[in-house]
């Protein structure tokens, strides 16, 4: 290429970085916005029956949303709808997260964790006896064929 085609070139690819951001951009929200509604289409296939009919409406109609909107081009409503999504899951995860864990007790104490010896707390380990320190030579395959 002569100096002036890729000073030409040069100039054409300042003009147009602006417009290849906001393309870029508009991919990077597109894809986020599909990736979390496929997301929470699919944990709320997991968690249906541990949802109320109105927090299990509240999600499909929020991911509805999302969904005409990717059908859009507008990247403000997709960016918006795709916070209202996140928001009512995060909103619904952490209520579950607090259900589950006031029906999960915690450890007791004298509790010893599987695959631990009862004297818990002692901080010592016995070491384990059949450990072998053996040296060892590669034999090459390839260098016996010669």
């Amino acid at each position: 290429l002569t100096k002036d085609e890729v000073e030409r070139l040069r100039q054409d690819a300042e003009v147009h970085a602006e417009e290849d951001r906001k393309t870029r951009e508009a991919a990077e929200v597109r894809n986020a916005a599909d990736n979390l509604a496929y997301q929470c289409e699919k944990q709320l296939a997991e968690l249906g029956e541990k949802l109320s009919p109105e927090q299990k409406q509240g999600i499909e109609n929020a991911i509805k949303e999302v969904r005409e909107k990717l059908n859009g081009t507008d990247v403000d409503a997709i960016k918006k709808a795709t916070e209202d999504l996140q928001s009512r899951f995060q909103g619904i995860s952490a209520e579950l997260y607090k259900q589950a864990a006031s029906q999960k007790p915690g450890p007791q104490p004298g509790d010893v964790p599987p695959g631990q010896s009862g004297s818990a707390g002692t901080g010592a380990s016995k070491p384990d006896d059949n450990v072998v320190d053996a040296d060892f030579e590669v034999v090459d395959d390839d260098k016996k064929k010669s």
